[in-house]
């Protein structure tokens, strides 16, 4: 399972100017497992509603990451026990995604590739996951930060505002 280490790497690497992620728009999307879909529970409503929606912000709150949108609408992806993000270009050959070019995308754990979204400026951004235990859900951004779930999550160990001291008042409890 990613750790929370490797989902803030993944959030750093997807802020990274150089993928052009940030600022892009979602320009279709594919899945072969509609039940990795929680939020909205309909495959084609959440795929009408994600659909040229902008990022304009990428963070994590505890494993979440999310991916802040345009009209006020936010994409959760968990990855759960082996789901993993990837971006690359693909196509699908007889069933399956195949990479355009060879390196890390060719590698066998990189073939389970059940959510794929395309993304305008050319990338794509897919959701591989070997047990299928991933989940995505599109949430009202205002809805998702005041979710019984988010308030429940605890205290962010990489804040600022998370010092030893803080650390030490959790333990005494």
């Amino acid at each position: 399972m990613p750790e929370l280490p490797e989902v803030e790497t993944i959030i750093r690497d997807l802020n990274n100017r150089t993928l052009n992620v940030l600022g892009a728009r979602f320009l279709d999307v594919w899945t072969d497992n509609p039940k990795m879909i929680k939020k909205p529970r309909n495959f084609s409503e959440f795929k009408k509603l994600i659909k040229n929606k902008e990022i304009k912000r990428i963070w994590r709150r505890g494993k979440n990451i999310i991916f802040e949108l345009a009209g006020g609408l936010s994409l959760l992806i968990h990855q759960k026990m082996t789901g993993h993000l990837l971006i690359g270009n693909w196509e699908l050959k007889s069933g399956n995604w195949e990479p355009f070019n060879k390196g890390p995308l060719i590698e066998p754990v990189n073939r389970y590739i059940h959510l794929m979204f395309w993304l305008s400026g050319g990338l794509m951004l897919a959701l591989s996951d070997l047990r299928k235990f991933a989940k995505a859900e599109l949430w009202k951004t205002q809805d998702l930060k005041e979710s019984k779930a988010f308030k429940n999550f605890g205290p962010e160990p990489l804040e600022r505002s998370f010092t030893a001291q803080k650390l030490k008042e959790i333990f005494k409890c």
